[in-house]
């Protein structure tokens, strides 16, 4: 019920005996409209986007799945992880494990570089908090340019070709 980086992490400490209740939660289950079918804990082993300095994060924009190769190679390029925006993880091009926003993860990364991302309030929810947030969009009124401290609106596959040539010729220019 509770996303992941949704509330700061608290410092450890004991807990006192006295304040550990033990509760019998099946009668009161039983009687409601809602039923637990199951807990789905994901496998962080391969990533959690909640630590990651630097996100790549493709939305619809990016036009299919297979285009999200270009963005990952950028990632990589970057030292940053991939993820997505819920309509990417819907349509299966990403896994759920990667999806940034209300029904996704919370991340406060260093950079947050949004690729085709519109900027959904859910989705802003989940990201609005980096240190630095470059929106790329063919739309100027996408609503992510509201809390983008850069934004470029041009077509995100130049940008990333562009940006993709001049760091593998290692020029900062």
């Amino acid at each position: 019920m509770i996303n992941p980086g949704a509330f700061a992490e608290a410092a450890p400490g004991p807990i006192a005996a006295a304040s550990v209740q033990t509760i019998d939660a099946e009668p009161t289950l039983a009687s409601g409209k809602v039923r637990m079918v199951a807990i789905d804990v994901p496998d962080y082993a391969d990533v959690d986007l909640t630590t990651a300095e630097r996100i790549v994060c493709v939305g619809r924009g990016i036009g299919d799945e297979a285009s999200i190769d270009l963005a990952r190679n950028l990632a990589t390029m970057l030292g940053a992880e991939i993820a997505g925006s819920r309509p990417v993880v819907d349509n299966g091009w990403l896994p759920k494990l990667r999806q940034v926003g209300k029904s996704g993860q919370k991340v406060k990364p260093k950079l947050y570089l949004a690729l085709g991302v519109s900027g959904a309030p859910e989705h802003l929810e989940g990201m609005s908090q980096a240190d630095l947030i470059i929106a790329v969009n063919t739309d100027p009124k996408a609503p992510i340019f509201n809390v983008a401290h850069y934004g470029a609106t041009c077509d995100l596959f130049d940008l990333v070709a562009n940006l993709s040539d001049r760091l593998r010729a290692g020029s900062g220019r």
